[in-house]
């Protein structure tokens, strides 16, 4: 991107909201509680409107221009695409935050373009546009939203996202129906809550039969539906996450796609992902990482990706594509576990156990426990490798990793934004 598109696209932040007036009221304040409860430190989102096709409106997320009177399409027949990313503090070596950076930005814009291909969406503005729109929300945040309460370092979430807006009401979009757009951001911290536990234990997952049975072509709604139905059930169960299986099985080296039966499921069945996040194994050798092939049904998880392609490597190890059976857990060929993704980051398996659910009760019968074993060491050097890469204290393993924000701008427009909002009454 040149920097001239850059200035410009940044004065259209100003020019968008010439003129703007708001009537504060009770419906306002409503939504204003209920931001500060569930998107912590959101000051401000950004989206891409039908009455302001060319350009991207900064506002604060309880005002109108934030409302969707119906998004009743992308909620009733889950026909939204979005992406989930991330920004991280850059830290000296005492913790202190010195800058940020947007984490895997460009395979993250590129599998949003995946996305909005796979739904047939077209963008009112240029991906390039709405990419520096995912960098400079963050930006007006500052460091607000990288910093817990107690003053350390915190991860800001980011979500853009697309779909239709005020109706249509039938199933099929008619062609060239405007799609909007937008960029959330907030304060989100470890995706597991029982965070000493899972530092030194590992998360306790559960295979429940549950398979991924359709091909996932980009990171949509609809997919995530069955995936909350599920992830409810494992923790209802008491475990931190499930693991999905593949829609095959491999039985006498040969892939079955007919099997569909429990106990078949669990003799011959093959890993595929969690809800929200990939897997990868550590072979017993402890130095081949393996990973699903795509058939699995799996999303393609930017992490998973970088970690294969480039920090494995440069730790030395050996990569390698194939199915993980839990034939292969079972007969000790797979020695460490752990899940990979924007939310969880790495993050080690430490058991895995097999539950066939009671569909009448929130119940289950655990049938076996399929691993158990301490964090793997190959699988902790992967964990600190990243944790370290992603907040400056280790160079990237490549340059994919860090897109950095610019705070010193962010600072000055976040004056800006907030005196206009103040004039209007919104802040």
């Amino acid at each position: 991107m040149l920097d001239h598109n850059i200035e410009s696209w940044r004065e259209e932040y100003k020019t968008s909201l010439q003129g703007w007036r708001e009537d504060v009221s009770a419906v306002h304040l409503h939504y204003k509680e209920l931001v500060k409860k569930s998107w912590q430190k959101t000051k401000y989102v950004t989206r891409n409107l039908p009455f302001a096709p060319e350009k991207m409106v900064m506002c604060p997320p309880h005002s109108v221009l934030n409302f969707a009177p119906n998004q009743q399409h992308r909620s009733d027949y889950a026909t939204g695409a979005w992406e989930g990313s991330s920004a991280e503090a850059m830290l000296d070596a005492n913790n202190n935050i010195i800058g940020a950076n947007v984490i895997l930005h460009r395979p993250r814009l590129a599998r949003f373009i995946r996305s909005l291909r796979g739904r047939g969406y077209q963008l009112a503005i240029p991906i390039e546009k709405f990419a520096q729109s995912v960098l400079d929300t963050i930006a007006v945040h500052g460091t607000d939203i990288l910093r817990a309460d107690d003053g350390s370092p915190a991860r800001a979430y980011i979500r853009p996202s697309a779909g239709s807006g005020v109706g249509p009401w039938g199933v099929s979009l008619s062609p060239g129906y405007f799609i909007e757009s937008s960029v959330l951001v907030f304060r989100w911290g470890n995706y597991f809550s029982d965070v000493v536990r899972v530092d030194k234990e590992g998360v306790k997952a559960v295979i429940t039969g549950g398979q991924r049975m359709f091909p996932i072509v980009g990171k949509h709604a609809s997919n995530y539906g069955a995936a909350s139905t599920d992830g409810s059930l494992a923790r209802n169960l008491k475990y931190d996450e499930l693991i999905y299986l593949a829609p095959y099985g491999i039985k006498d080296g040969v892939l079955d796609f007919n099997l569909r039966n429990f106990d078949e499921l669990m003799r011959y069945g093959v890993l595929a992902d969690g809800p929200g996040e990939e897997i990868l194994a550590v072979l017993n050798d402890g130095e081949t990482i393996v990973y699903p092939p795509m058939r699995v049904n799996r999303l393609g998880g930017t992490v998973l990706d970088y970690i294969v392609k480039h920090l494995a490597p440069k730790l030395g190890l050996r990569t390698q594509e194939q199915d993980i059976t839990l034939e292969q857990i079972r007969s000790g060929k797979i020695a460490g576990l752990a899940f990979v993704g924007n939310a969880v980051k790495v993050t080690p398996v430490g058991k895995v156990d097999i539950v066939k659910p009671n569909i009448e009760s929130p119940d289950g019968e655990k049938v076996e426990t399929l691993f158990a074993a301490s964090l793997h060491p190959t699988i902790i050097k992967i964990r600190d490798q990243f944790l370290a890469e992603l907040c400056g204290k280790k160079p990237p393993s490549h340059d994919s990793l860090l897109t950095p924000v610019d705070l010193v701008w962010g600072g000055e427009f976040r004056d800006y934004l907030d005196q206009f909002w103040s004039k209007v009454g919104l802040n």
